[in-house]
């Protein structure tokens, strides 16, 4: 059986050093690990270091002068940053009579009649402008729900409006659909155009 000599370690023991020294190298501490953007880090910390000390001494001369201090201007600062979202979401409202479809026929001018928009978005969708045939399709439906007085003919209309309004799920889908595509860059496809063609009449025809 091995085993240390007299006076000398035991088996676990020569284990134990031997680990002790092999975690005692370098490579094994924190400080010896490579810091490639270490330099470039902590100048930018130098950089950002008097700007962020001029906002927090602005911020504490502004919380100085407000009753309530700094809970309550957070307060505030949090209602305006709420109050910017929703102005940004507002601005997805779209001119809902009065806007055409890039490279299709002008529309929302006098004269044009939801035919005529429903004319303009048969000829996007055969030359393969999927997105105008249903920016097209949805200004025809509106123009149709306006025809018969189910909402307000206005310029700009927002689409939380339109759904109060309406109460329609076939609504709210279409309109979701139509805010995704023409607002939020999302790409047309083939059954969007056949959705609003086949919805829109469907819609006009239960809300008469």
């Amino acid at each position: 059986m091995a085993g240390g000599g007299p006076g000398g370690p035991t088996g676990a023991e020569a284990a134990r050093r031997a680990a002790q020294q092999i975690l005692a190298e370098r490579r094994f501490h924190a400080g010896s690990i490579p810091r490639p953007l270490h330099g470039f880090l902590h100048a930018l910390g130098g950089l950002l270091h008097p700007l962020f000390r001029t906002v927090d001494h602005a911020f504490d001369s502004v919380a100085g002068a407000v009753p309530g201090g700094g809970f309550v201007l957070w307060t505030i600062l949090a209602a305006l940053a709420l109050l910017a979202v929703v102005a940004l979401s507002l601005r997805s409202t779209r001119r809902v009579l009065h806007e055409g479809g890039r490279g299709a026929a002008p529309v929302g001018g006098p004269g044009v009649s939801a035919t005529a928009l429903e004319a303009a978005a048969v000829e996007a969708e055969r030359a393969g402008r999927l997105q105008d045939a249903v920016r097209l399709r949805f200004q025809a439906g509106l123009m149709r729900l306006a025809e018969h007085d189910l909402i307000d003919a206005a310029t700009s209309t927002p689409n939380a409006q339109l759904r109060r309004t309406l109460r329609s799920e076939r609504f709210d889908s279409l309109a979701r659909r139509f805010d995704e595509i023409v607002y939020g860059g999302d790409e047309a496809r083939a059954q969007d155009v056949e959705d609003a063609r086949r919805e829109w009449p469907l819609l006009v025809g239960s809300r008469r």
